[in-house]
């Protein structure tokens, strides 16, 4: 399989998955009554996937966008463990810089 059409289905799980959740979230929320939620903002990953788990509807939403941000990440991850199977040394050099970039990027606006 190649590596377009890998992560082509990587995008289209990640954007479906994260995007059904984050509905499914709100329906939940919607018929619960809005002001029946407890916050989840500030918790870590771990936490908001907890949060979801023990039914917290504002967890659920959240995973949805948790997921939704990790599909572009898991695309270069993707991306770097194909080039390194194929020795491509060049790409798979400029694959984990960009990598190390976003991490770097989302562990910087957590801390800020």
């Amino acid at each position: 399989m190649d590596l377009d059409r890998v992560i082509s289905y990587s995008l289209r799980a990640g954007v479906v998955t994260g995007s059904l959740l984050g509905l499914l979230g709100l329906i939940l929320w919607g018929l619960q009554g809005f002001e029946n939620t407890q916050p989840t903002a500030g918790l870590g990953v771990f936490d908001t996937l907890l949060s979801a788990v023990q039914g917290n509807v504002t967890g659920v939403v959240y995973l949805g966008v948790i997921l939704l941000v990790a599909t572009p990440v898991f695309r270069v991850f993707l991306s770097a463990i194909y080039f390194g199977t194929r020795r491509d040394t060049k790409y798979l050099g400029i694959s984990l810089l960009v990598l190390a970039m976003i991490i770097l990027g989302l562990f910087l606006q957590t801390v800020m």
